[in-house]
């Protein structure tokens, strides 16, 4: 009977000390470990006092309904333990984690509440009033397990987070007292786990009558108390510390609930002499100030009031004011204004200077660029393409330079604009790789191309963005890279059914970026060792081009970079996916200068277009670009000139510059729609101003698009396709530009009679039969040549020389209609690149005898021609000398195709065809060396 009393005594105790303990928890409760501390308290009564009702029952029912009790703290108790455990230790417990703990707390608690009607919990009962106390014996259910096998769980992981957090706190010397809490909860948790072990396993006479855990809910209120007393887990200090030590460097004052000053500091008193901390009251400029939001200016300083609540135990005991000095932000801050203010005029400034640059640059390079497409257009000759080819290629990278600057004023700004459109991968890797191959092998650089084949081959996104990214990445890494190589590469990462993640690289063996240099990398006008890069070429703008675009596009440049052994720049970039079917294969790379060949997109004889431009260049630039197309175009080089003619002529396009003298462009349009018989004809603004927000300028004006220079032909082509009427629109090569129907011009005899070869594909390539028959005229004559060359190659197993002969046969060969023999040569182009010697062995011989299959033999009958004199060959032979050191390939042309047309010796009929054919091959010193080696030279040079 003793032990009972005494064990009823401990059950009465533990009750009271957790019923005190939760009412200290709960009075200074502020932050979300005082919380879970408070809910385990609470969990702990619930558990004491439903065992109370329990061991004090004498019949089943009130047992069991104590037994329910009970529980609704038992199971929460371990949670809110756990969580305490977890924010002490500063252990952060993912939210989704503790939403699953709770649903499980719950569900075992809903099998406790009916346990009668379910085996769940126990799977049998027999309730005997023996011994001390009443038992229920029972045999345990699955959640019973489950519910055991938790706790342990909480307790093995519980002791672990304060056993890390005590040595954490031990090794970085942490405050005494944040280890002395550790340790007394932690003794707290093992004397609980120690009891509740001795309950699951323990069969002896006290643990057979009476829950030992009640034991461990005693020792850990004790150990519990000890922390929020003596080791101030409740973190008292740390308030006082937030409310009075961060604050010492301010002026402070404290007043009560009545508003009667309590304490003031000495900044406080410094600024407020006649205030004291024992009475008075807030000086009422601070209270208007603060309720204004205003700053105080006293003597030569500006402050700014505060005012704060002070809480002691969760109740207000006043009020604390801070008035802090804000003299240097005020002064920062009008400072700043003024240097906005200086900013914005700069940046107008440079706006203005940006669209007047623009539009001056722009004029002549559209003048350049302009006429040198027409060369490519209309000359068959090859050297001259090349030529052409080169002055394009300069003009572009001239044209760059400026877009560069013009598109850091758009990023700048935040006004790039982002356009998504249908591209597809081949096509854009092989413009990169035209653009940048040629500047990387006049270096020695290897340019690698390593594409993934599986990527999608049709995606959405801004190709012209995408593009210009990659390309100044390319161009950077070629520049400062002196041996090696650039790589391009290219994979990418399925997002899921409509998305792709496409991961770009370049990869350079150039001179790498020193750490410092990183920093600086993504400024802008940055360039990096002056002295060691004083040759290369730029404006440093490049890479802040990219990010910029980048950012725009929802991505970000990443960089990585050895001094001395090159760098790695990349970036990841969502994209649409419009078709899942793979590119394939970039093998192949389309080529500018002798293989372009133009082809108008269509013909339109009917159409009447006015071009309203104040620099005749411009306009005859315009007028080449149409001729082809058949379109009728009238000029103006004024606005006034430009509404004489559409006041009564109809149009069904007009263009008109913007920037001319008198009246510009806006002006021109705004009177053309308000008179005459062009209200609502399309206008189109020509203009070289490329400028941020130039589209949304020209739209908000009435023009129905806008054009920029230089004027890209092919856009300007497309632009008046979606412009002009439909039913004045024809295929290309129906009619002839008078309109009568097109006749196929004749081509001689020889021709047809070639094996292999699309006369009518030739034709459409080179543009009309005449150019044909000039193109192919120089292919066969210098067929011997140029196999004997391939061969030669081959043999010497020279197979890099050998790729870059068979491509330029591919290309020649494409051109003239033998697209049989260009496949072939193909075929071995990709063979070389790959190395495959067994497929170029096999194959070589076959390319050869279709290629001397073309040959033809031209006989110029001598029949009826004048016979040139001696002295005036002699004199031809000695000019044809002249010309060839001075490289004039148009002079010497003209000079052969004179002495075709006298009688000639047979011997100087073969000279002339040979001396024709080096110039073919731009075989300059060649021709010298044939005409030094004839007897005539050498007899006037001795005379």
């Amino acid at each position: 009977m003793t032990t009972r009393n005494l064990l009823l005594g401990m059950q009465y105790i533990s009750i009271l000390g957790v019923f005190l303990e939760s009412c200290v928890v709960f009075r200074r409760m502020k932050t979300q470990l005082h919380a879970y501390l408070f809910f385990s308290c609470v969990a702990a009564l619930a558990a004491n006092i439903g065992y109370l009702l329990e061991i004090m029952s004498t019949i089943q029912d009130s047992f069991i309904t104590a037994l329910q009790f009970a529980y609704v703290g038992r199971v929460w108790y371990a949670y809110a333990l756990f969580m305490f455990i977890a924010e002490l230790c500063k252990v952060r417990v993912p939210g989704w984690i503790k939403v699953v703990l709770m649903t499980v707390h719950s569900g075992i608690y809903v099998v406790i509440l009916f346990i009668r009607k379910n085996v769940l919990y126990y799977n049998h009962t027999k309730f005997i009033v023996y011994g001390m106390f009443p038992k229920l014996y029972h045999g345990n259910g699955p959640v019973h397990d489950i519910f055991v096998g938790l706790q342990v769980v909480y307790i093995v992981v519980g002791l672990s987070w304060l056993v890390r957090a005590y040595v954490r706190a031990y090794v970085y010397e942490k405050e005494g007292i944040y280890r002395r809490r550790l340790m007394a909860v932690f003794l707290g948790v093992v004397i609980q786990s120690f009891f509740f072990a001795a309950q699951m396993m323990g069969r002896n006479l006290i643990t057979f009558s009476f829950d030992a855990t009640t034991f461990g809910y005693f020792f850990g209120m004790i150990f519990m108390m000890i922390a929020v007393f003596s080791y101030d887990l409740l973190g008292t200090r740390e308030i006082a510390k937030d409310f009075v030590i961060d604050r010492l460097s301010e002026g402070i004052i404290a007043v009560d609930n009545s508003g009667t000053i309590k304490y003031i500091n000495e900044p406080a008193k410094a600024l407020y002499p006649k205030l004291s901390g024992n009475g008075g009251s807030i000086p009422k400029e601070i209270i208007r100030a603060i309720e204004a939001k205003e700053s105080i200016n006293i003597g030569d300083r500006i402050y700014s009031p505060e005012e704060n609540e002070l809480v002691n135990d969760g109740k207000t005991v006043g009020k604390i004011y801070a008035i802090v000095d804000d003299t240097d932000h005020f002064r920062y801050m009008e400072e700043l204004e003024k240097q906005k203010e200086i900013a914005d005029n700069a940046n107008e400034a440079k706006s203005r200077f940006l669209a007047q640059m623009s539009h001056e640059i722009r004029t002549p390079i559209n003048a350049v660029l302009g006429m040198d497409e027409m060369i490519l257009r209309e000359s068959t000759e090859s050297p001259i393409r090349k030529y052409a080819a080169d002055i394009m290629s300069a003009g572009r990278t001239l044209l760059s330079l400026i877009n560069d600057i013009l598109d850091l004023s758009k990023v700048e700004e935040g006004r790039m604009e982002i356009i998504p459109a249908q591209y597809e991968m081949a096509a854009l890797i092989g413009d990169l790789s035209n653009m940048i191959r040629g500047r990387a092998e006049s270096k020695g650089l290897s340019y690698i191309v390593d594409v993934d084949s599986r990527i999608p081959r049709l995606l959405f996104g801004d190709e012209i963005r995408i593009r210009q990214c990659v390309l100044n990445l390319l161009t950077n890494a070629v520049k400062y890279t002196e041996s090696g190589s650039v790589t391009l590469k290219v994979r990418f990462e399925k997002k899921d059914d409509s998305h792709v993640i496409l991961k770009c690289s370049v990869t350079d063996t150039g001179i790498g970026l020193k750490p410092d240099d990183m920093k600086r990398l993504m400024e802008p006008y940055q360039r990096f060792e002056e002295r060691r890069n004083r040759s290369i070429e730029g404006t440093g703008l490049g890479m802040s081009i990219v990010s910029g675009l980048l950012e725009l596009m929802g991505s970000e440049l990443k960089v990585k970079s050895e001094y001395g052994h090159g760098t790695e720049v990349s970036f990841d970039l969502e994209q649409k996916v419009l078709s899942w079917e793979d590119t394939g294969d970039i093998i192949d790379i389309k080529s500018e200068g002798e293989d372009y060949v133009y082809q108008e997109l269509f013909i339109a004889p009917d159409a009447r277009i006015l071009v309203v431009d104040d620099t005749e260049m411009n306009i005859t630039v315009m007028q080449s670009l149409l001729k082809r197309t058949c379109v009728q175009i009238d000029c103006a080089l004024s606005g006034k000139e430009g509404l004489e003619l559409t006041k009564d002529k109809p149009y069904d396009v007009v263009f008109i510059d913007h920037m001319m003298p008198e009246m510009d462009g806006i002006e021109t349009l705004e009177r053309m729609r308000a008179d005459g018989v062009n209200r609502d004809t399309p206008a189109v603004a020509l203009t070289a101003n490329a400028v941020a927000g130039a589209r949304k300028l020209y739209l908000d004006a009435g023009f129905s698009d806008y054009l920029s220079k230089p004027v890209d032909g092919e856009r300007l082509e497309r632009m008046l396709i979606d412009l002009l009427p439909d039913e004045k629109i024809l295929p290309p090569g129906e009619v002839n530009c008078d309109g009568s129907q097109q006749i196929d011009e004749k081509l001689p005899s020889w021709v047809y009679e070639l094996p292999e070869v699309d006369e009518s594909e030739g034709v459409k390539n080179c543009g009309s039969a005449e150019g044909y028959l000039s193109v192919l005229t120089v292919f066969c004559q210098t067929i011997p040549n140029k196999a004997e060359e391939i061969l030669r190659l081959y043999e010497k197993k020279d197979i890099e020389n050998y790729t870059i002969k068979v491509h330029a046969l591919k290309s020649s060969a494409r051109i003239i209609g033998a697209t049989k023999l260009s496949k072939l040569a193909e075929s071995l182009e990709d063979a070389g690149k790959k190395n495959d010697i067994a497929y170029i062995d096999e194959k070589t011989p076959v390319l050869l005898e279709m290629y001397h299959g073309l040959e033809v033999t031209f006989e110029e009958p001598d029949e009826g021609l004048p016979r040139m004199e001696p002295a005036s060959l002699k004199e031809a032979y000695q000019t044809i000398s002249e010309i060839a050191q001075a490289m004039e390939y148009g002079l010497l042309e003209e000079l052969l195709k004179e002495l075709r047309s006298y009688s000639l010796e047979p011997c100087d009929r073969e000279r002339i065809n040979k001396i024709e054919s080096m110039m073919n091959e731009l075989d300059w010193d060649g021709i010298c060396r044939e005409v030094a080696s004839t007897n005539i030279t050498k007899e006037k040079d001795n005379a």
